[in-house]
């Protein structure tokens, strides 16, 4: 007993992980085998320095003693089989938190990356009409460059937290059509319809600016006539809906894109919260909307 308890130290500290299968079978193997003769001898000198047996006893202990190496062999051989079995699942569960973590890592990187994509047109754009309107409009490009600090400390300085309320982007995305309402001035209109239970409702940061960003990219470039972009909000069973409405020419040429707005939405909606299918996208003649389900995490 004392033997298989002992042999834990050389099985958990010892053992080389390097070493080949059979190259480690054979050190095992070769290490019980002398370790329990050596013991078995040890044991049977021990014995006869203090009991005095006949010579039929000895004889009895001669003939068993290989049996004795076999049978000893066979239980060190199971116990280190059970050792190397606790081992084996204490690593594998090292191994999954290990992976876990890294996975853990390698998602908050990935959504720090989506999180930071804000498009730098929408910057140089509206420097570009601060200038402009200092000509034309000091007070509104007093006005427009207030907005535009105010929606780059929101979007730049805020926590690395991945989700708040629906308050809370709200409020920085008025902050961003507000912007573009003053670029466009009477071609944009805004509507929004939200439920006030859903206000404290949770969803990603800035998750909704990229879909502002192509409406007015399809819709406000893309015509002459006036484009109303809509909001609509409500929650259900858990679930957030949100919906974006916009109108656009479907004869004009479209516009040049890759893409990376919905992507980018896709990608974040995914990661946080499993399923693939989170955003659907809904063409009606001159109208397009964009659904999004947000569900709640609860903690």
């Amino acid at each position: 007993m004392g033997f298989g308890l002992s042999y834990w130290y050389v099985v958990r500290y010892i053992s080389n992980d390097k070493q080949s299968i059979t190259a480690a079978i054979f050190n095992q193997g070769s290490a019980i085998l002398i370790g329990v003769t050596i013991l078995t001898f040890g044991s049977d000198a021990f014995v006869n320095q203090f009991v005095n047996f006949d010579a039929s006893h000895k004889e009895y202990f001669r003939m068993a003693m290989p049996w004795h190496i076999f049978l000893g062999s066979f239980y060190m051989t199971i116990v280190v089989l059970i050792y190397y079995l606790l081992q084996y699942t204490t690593n594998l569960k090292e191994k999954e938190k290990d992976e876990l973590q890294l996975q853990n890592l390698l998602k908050n990187a990935e959504l720090e990356m989506l999180k930071s994509q804000i498009n730098p047109h929408f910057i140089f754009n509206s420097l570009n009409s601060v200038s402009a309107l200092t000509l034309t409009n000091p007070d509104l490009a007093h006005e427009m460059v207030i907005k535009l600090s105010d929606f780059l400390r929101l979007s730049l300085g805020r926590s690395n937290k991945e989700l708040h309320t629906v308050e809370e982007e709200l409020k920085q995305m008025n902050l961003y059509l507000d912007i573009e309402r003053i670029r466009f001035g009477d071609r944009l209109s805004l509507s929004q319809d939200i439920n006030e239970i859903c206000m404290k409702h949770s969803l990603p940061v800035m998750i909704l600016q990229p879909l502002y960003e192509n409406a007015i990219k399809y819709g406000v470039y893309g015509q002459l006539e006036k484009v109303e972009i809509s909001t609509k909000c409500h929650c259900d069973d858990g679930v957030l809906f949100l919906s974006i409405t916009n109108n656009y020419d479907s004869t004009s040429a479209p516009q040049k894109g890759k893409g990376i707005g919905l992507m980018n939405i896709r990608n974040r909606l995914e990661l946080i919260y499993g399923p693939s299918d989170l955003v659907t996208i809904e063409k009606n003649k001159n109208i397009f909307t964009i659904h999004l389900q947000i569900p709640q995490i609860t903690t």
